[in-house]
């Protein structure tokens, strides 16, 4: 029976395949031919069950190394960031630049979605993610050419 991919699930399993091993070995290696197949039989499942939640437990392994690295990203965008008018931008030298992201998308799940022209209108930008639309007077594109230095 699988597991949820957790350390407690694979601890379980190698549990069942040692009790196994003890029953083999207080046994003293003298068992039917029967009894010895049905052990055996038993310690193979046991192993394989471990390996499936350790594969499972690496899967799971993975999925939080990514969210962490993504939170990492936010962590070093957040102090990059500058809200003007409805959109964040990049900054530099504590100036914003570049083209504007949602404020919607990074308050509600720090994503970073850059806003879009609507098709057939200038006036008029539009997040490919949650799909809200902006004045494109309130988030303009800031050319970055006055704040080198």
């Amino acid at each position: 029976m699988p597991g949820q991919g957790t350390v407690e699930d694979v601890v379980r399993c190698l549990n069942f395949a040692q009790d196994v091993g003890k029953q083999i070995k207080a046994a003293g290696y003298q068992l039917e031919k029967a009894d010895m197949k049905m052990l055996l039989a038993d310690l193979t499942a046991a192993v394989a069950s471990a390996k499936m939640e350790l594969s499972l437990l690496q899967g799971v392994c993975e999925a939080r190394d990514a969210e962490l690295i993504r939170m990492n990203e936010v962590l070093v965008f957040k102090g990059n960031l500058r809200r003007r008018g409805d959109g964040y931008y990049k900054t530099l030298d504590g100036r914003p630049y570049g083209q504007p992201y949602c404020s919607y998308c990074w308050e509600g799940s720090q994503k970073l979605l850059h806003l879009h022209s609507k098709i057939l209108s200038r006036d008029v930008r539009v997040c490919p993610g949650c799909k809200n639309e902006y004045q494109a007077a309130r988030t303009p594109y800031l050319e970055a050419d006055g704040l080198m230095v």
